[in-house]
């Protein structure tokens, strides 16, 4: 994990929205920065001179960075295991740039960080209800953190509030993670919109079609919870990046 570390982690969209066709949970590495207000500017040019070396050099890897209202950006990679975390993924880029060029880019975003955390979470279609197009890049995000003991609880609730969802017909919806390894492990429980007005039209909507199973719903998610926080941002499209596809594929 140590040389992974070294490295600025990011998450491919386009593969989220491909593994979420799937019930089967997955995972990914993710890297929460947390940046200094005087140099939010430095960071972005730091994210756009990643995306735009990758472009030029045509590395396989794909990714997609979010910000969020305290200044922090959290990204990520998705993994097949843990040994995965030992691998630079950037390796081809170190090649076709220059181990001179290439180390120098990374380390332009070292000043720009106030702290650093890393820890894998992982995505769970099956908690999870319907997903967010590429147009809608606001995000709200729930975390929950449940009462020790009460996970199981917590999953099946999750279940039955996509179930209540379907059935209400309810126009958007939500994706479950939680951290699963390297950090507490809360629920990440995502919303998303086009933008923070759509999203108070969404909410408003979703509280009409619930009706009086929102509220009793609520009441029993606060029974099981520990604490929560709830944090608002959005996926940066403009820095992120996906090879072009090859000839003759689909």
């Amino acid at each position: 994990m140590k040389k992974l570390i070294c490295y600025f982690i990011l998450s491919s969209a386009f593969v989220v929205q491909t593994l979420a066709q799937e019930s089967t949970p997955v995972h990914f590495a993710a890297y929460e920065h947390r940046v200094k207000p005087s140099m939010t500017e430095k960071y972005w040019e730091c994210m756009r001179r990643v995306k735009s070396n990758s472009a030029q050099h045509k590395i396989g890897a794909a990714w997609a960075s979010f910000e969020f209202d305290d200044n922090t950006f959290i990204h990520f990679m998705p993994i097949k295991n843990f040994a995965e975390l030992d691998k630079n993924p950037f390796a081809d880029l170190e090649t076709k740039m220059g181990k001179a060029a290439h180390d120098a880019m990374w380390a332009d975003f070292s000043p720009c960080m106030e702290s650093t955390t890393s820890y894998v979470v992982t995505f769970y279609p099956a908690l999870s209800y319907l997903r967010a197009t590429r147009e809608e890049n606001f995000r709200d995000v729930f975390f929950w953190t449940v009462i020790e003991g009460k996970e199981a609880e917590a999953e099946a609730l999750l279940k039955q509030w996509a179930k209540v969802y379907e059935a209400k017909k309810v126009p958007t919806g939500f994706e479950t993670y939680k951290v699963t390894f390297g950090g507490e492990p809360v629920y990440a429980i995502v919303g998303w919109a086009k933008d923070e007005l759509d999203m108070a039209t969404e909410r408003s909507k979703t509280r009409e079609l619930m009706g009086e199973d929102m509220k009793k719903m609520m009441s029993q998610t606060m029974t099981l919870t520990k604490k929560f926080d709830t944090k608002r941002g959005r996926r940066l499209a403009e820095v992120s990046y996906a090879p072009a596809p090859s000839a003759g594929s689909n």
